[in-house]
């Protein structure tokens, strides 16, 4: 669509200049850019004039007033997270895990340490048969994916299980 012709244009009444112009910046701030607050009373639903507690209550959220005054419902419920399950010694894997340690009775929580397993040990004699010997037929004994891990128990120090890769 095309804009209009200069005769059409001449034909629209022009705008009105009687409009007010916008207020000033000074007009349009407060007088008090620091305005007082006032506290929150108790409001009149929760509590008759007569109770002075002294306990100040937000009008919006009741915060102050106890539960069972605000919403006539009893203290929420709280839900504890269950206590973490017991894993069978024979099913433990590469991290630590809570079970019952059967030398000394105890429920705790397994240590584990690294060792290098027959893999790794494997990896590093074909690395070596290879003629890389200077220090490259090593690696494999330090990466943890080859590595068997022994499950000690932190009270007695026996040995509990033994994960091999």
């Amino acid at each position: 669509m095309d804009p209009p012709s200069y005769e059409e244009a001449s034909r629209c009444p022009p705008l009105s200049s009687s409009a007010p112009p916008p207020p000033t910046y000074r007009e349009a701030v407060q007088p008090n850019p620091f305005p007082v607050l006032t506290p929150p009373t108790v409001p009149v639903a929760v509590a008759s004039p007569s109770q002075d507690t002294g306990i100040i209550v937000h009008p919006q959220t009741l915060i102050g007033v106890p539960c069972s005054v605000c919403t006539g419902s009893t203290l929420p419920v709280v839900q504890i997270q269950p206590p973490p399950a017991l894993v069978s010694v024979t099913h433990l894997s590469d991290s630590p895990g809570l079970v019952s340690c059967p030398h000394c009775h105890h429920v705790v929580t397994t240590k584990i340490k690294n060792v290098p397993g027959r893999d790794a040990w494997c990896l590093c004699i074909c690395i070596a048969v290879l003629g890389l010997i200077c220090g490259f037929c090593l690696i494999p004994l330090m990466i943890r994916g080859l590595q068997d891990v022994h499950h000690y128990c932190p009270l007695c120090g026996n040995c509990l299980h033994i994960y091999k890769r």
